[in-house]
């Protein structure tokens, strides 16, 4: 299907004029995928709704006074969408998103802040409420589609890990800044970035400063069925003038000493109970079987995000790597591990104190990982 994937076909916030009463913000963004077509209804604040669910239409009526600065948004590129409208109707609002042919609400759900009303439209069969009932030649019902289940589905759950927590402090700095703690902000700032820019659904394998076992982060994002992994840490070196990003996909053997290095000291951080660290070959082919048939799409995810952290954030390009990172081998989806800064370099480690700088960081990941989706969901067909 020609143009199905739009990474974001529709991005635009609809702003509200003054009213006597005050009026309720509205933003609307659509997104395809193969398959489907995700929108987003975000509020400024919460509010109440109903939905109708109709063949050419869908109709959201919304508990609050909306001012549109455009009666009508035209989405051209949608694979499913003609245009948004919105008329006010008393002390509410009616947003109706009008469709090409007839759709359907395969699913929806609420995001809490913001909060937003997520919709996943697909294609239906299903005849437009002004079809003439003597239609002698009205097709019958389409034949059901094959279930997505046998096959790779497009991107729709996300697992971030921010490395270390609770007593596993990861590494420190010379002012004492902790691992552990920057990697919570980038985490929780993504997880922000692509709830609100995708409507996709993020899980975080901690979300305060809790200890996890490398097991557990691997065994979430296996359990709530994640499609990619991303694991975010920050870098030390014996080297003071070490600086710059890293990102890396998981690999027996790895790219240099110092990766090798590195992985070694972040999959001995947590030891899971029972269960000894031992450079054990056999053990490791066995964790790394989980990876092999995402080699492929872990490297161009990788690739991906640290190109978008050397361009954003001006560092030296460190290249994207290979080493054995447990964490990595243990999760059967597209995962990698970054790097994003040294906390052992005086100018980085400032930085990293700087909530701007992470607020980049996590753009920069953001960017990447958005590249990645469309990437990934154009070859899922």
């Amino acid at each position: 299907m020609k143009n199905s994937i739009k990474a974001g076909i529709a991005s635009v916030a609809l702003l509200v004029a003054p009213l006597l009463l005050p009026s309720l913000g509205i933003g609307f963004r659509a997104f395809d995928h193969e398959g489907y077509t995700r929108v987003v209804i975000e509020g400024d604040r919460s509010f109440a709704y109903k939905v109708q669910d109709l063949p050419d239409r869908l109709e959201v009526r919304l508990g609050g006074r909306a001012d549109f600065r455009t009666p009508a948004l035209s989405v051209p590129s949608s694979q499913l969408l003609e245009r948004v409208t919105c008329e006010v109707q008393g002390e509410e609002s009616v947003l109706t998103v009008h469709y090409k042919g007839t759709a359907a609400v395969r699913k929806n759900f609420v995001l809490e802040k913001p909060f937003r009303l997520v919709f996943d439209l697909v294609k239906s069969a299903r005849a437009p409420a002004a079809a003439p009932a003597d239609d002698e030649k009205k097709p019958g019902p389409a034949p059901a589609e094959p279930p997505p289940a046998a096959r790779p589905k497009p991107i729709e759950t996300i697992c971030i890990d921010p490395g270390h927590g609770g007593e596993d402090l990861g590494a420190v700095g010379r002012s004492k800044l902790q691992e552990k703690n920057i990697t919570l902000k980038i985490g929780i700032k993504l997880k922000k970035l692509i709830e609100s820019r995708t409507g996709l659904r993020v899980i975080m394998t901690r979300d305060k400063d809790s200890e996890v076992s490398l097991n557990t982060r691997a065994s979430i994002a296996n359990n709530q069925r994640a499609q990619m992994f991303v694991s975010i840490h920050v870098n030390s070196s014996f080297r003071k003038s070490a600086y710059g990003s890293e990102t890396f996909f998981v690999s027996l053997q790895a790219t240099d000493p110092e990766a090798l290095e590195l992985a070694q000291k972040e999959n001995q951080n947590q030891e899971d109970p029972g269960e000894a660290i031992q450079n054990d070959e056999l053990k490791m082919i066995l964790w790394n079987m989980a990876q092999t048939e995402h080699i492929r799409e872990s490297s161009k995810l990788a690739e991906y995000i640290q190109n978008e952290l050397n361009e954003l954030l001006g560092t030296r390009n460190r290249g994207v790597k290979q080493a054995p990172f447990r964490v990595l081998m243990r999760t059967a989806m597209p995962a990698v591990l970054i790097e994003a800064a040294f906390i052992s370099n005086a100018s980085e480690e400032k930085k990293l104190q700087n909530d701007e700088f992470l607020e980049r960081i996590a753009l920069a990941i953001y960017n990447g990982i958005s590249k990645f989706i469309y990437y990934y969901n154009s070859i899922v067909k």
